[in-house]
């Protein structure tokens, strides 16, 4: 038993050397041809599908019941499904508004903003390494921590006399 377990013969590495030399290409291809968004986390929806990849990937390789056509349909459908929304969300405000999050202030003039920080369950000693990170040694030199779409922290510095055109979508 425990010699199957450790090595259960020389088929099935062939096959998920096969598999793994087919499947990998095959999905770098797939990417590079439908365009860079396709490699980028910008919503819920790309997170779902990069690990969707990945978990195809790793399933078309390991497993002896994925037939290496079977994978690349699917690993064919997620890039297709990922192309249709993207397209979706560039033509239409609706549609990206459904599947794309919305920037929230969490601090702006002088200000936490304590809804929101509980409503995203973040730590003010996350902001504070935050802010450290940007150079800042006093919250008093931010003028708003805008927590984007995407998850991401922004940290806008205090500069008199300049627009703040970028913060007018920010709720």
């Amino acid at each position: 038993m425990l010699d199957t377990i450790l090595f259960d013969g020389w088929k099935s590495v062939l096959r998920i050397a096969i598999m793994s030399l087919l499947a990998y290409p095959f999905l770098i291809l797939l990417l590079r041809s439908s365009g860079k968004r396709s490699l980028t986390n910008v919503n819920i929806f790309d997170f779902i599908i990069t690990v969707t990849y990945g978990a195809t990937l790793g399933s078309i390789i390991t497993s002896d019941k994925v037939s290496f056509a079977d994978g690349a349909v699917v690993l064919f459908m997620l890039t297709l499904l990922q192309y249709i929304v993207s397209k979706l969300s560039v033509n239409s405000k609706g549609f990206t508004q459904m599947i794309k999050a919305s920037p929230s202030f969490i601090y702006r003039n002088g200000e936490f903003d304590e809804k929101s920080i509980q409503k995203h369950r973040i730590r003010k000693d996350d902001l504070r390494g935050k802010v450290r990170q940007q150079g800042l040694s006093s919250f008093e030199q931010v003028e708003a921590i805008v927590l984007e779409g995407d998850g991401s922290l922004s940290i806008i510095k205090k500069q008199e006399g300049l627009s703040k055109d970028a913060l007018e979508n920010v709720k």
